[in-house]
């Protein structure tokens, strides 16, 4: 009976992974097919997003935000910088300190990424009214709100 009614539902979470996995490798085609090397997209996100700082960047600030395991992390800059698209530059006020500053080899690869993007953007929404978007960008995102959520919610029932 369980199986049946598992069967015979919607199941937004292999919808959604099935629907990112499609639209990462189509973002992805462009951009590893004309670049050097193996660049992935989540290495074309931390270059734009070093890119879009106005201050100083260090690795430690990156963990904040994009929430990559260390070794992750530590692999993508070592390969970005390997790749000539961003430097690590040692601080004036400490030698140790090493501020993560994106080449213009980086601004170029950076450029065609986001142009890639806006292109699958644009080709998957065709069709799509404006409304409909919106709605679907706000109902993503309070799924994201909640699915963060029931890792608290899963704490609790264990506690009681």
């Amino acid at each position: 009976m369980v199986q049946r009614e598992f069967d015979d539902k919607i199941h937004l979470g292999f919808l959604f992974d099935c629907a990112s996995r499609e639209i990462r490798n189509a973002v992805s085609r462009g951009v590893i097919d004309t670049s050097q090397g193996q660049c992935t997209m989540k290495h074309g996100w931390l270059l734009g997003y070093l890119e879009r700082q106005e201050g100083p960047i260090f690795q430690k600030d990156l963990e904040k935000v994009f929430h990559f395991p260390k070794s992750s992390l530590a692999d993508m800059i070592q390969y970005l910088e390997k790749a000539g698209y961003i430097e690590k530059v040692s601080v004036d006020s400490d030698a140790r300190k090493k501020q993560i500053v994106v080449t213009e080899e980086g601004r170029k690869f950076t450029a065609f990424a986001e142009a890639q993007i806006m292109e699958v953007d644009d080709y998957i929404t065709q069709g799509i009214p404006q409304e409909q978007i919106e709605m679907l960008l706000d109902v993503l995102e309070k799924l994201r709100k909640n699915a963060a959520e029931y890792k608290s919610y899963v704490k609790l029932q264990k506690e009681e």
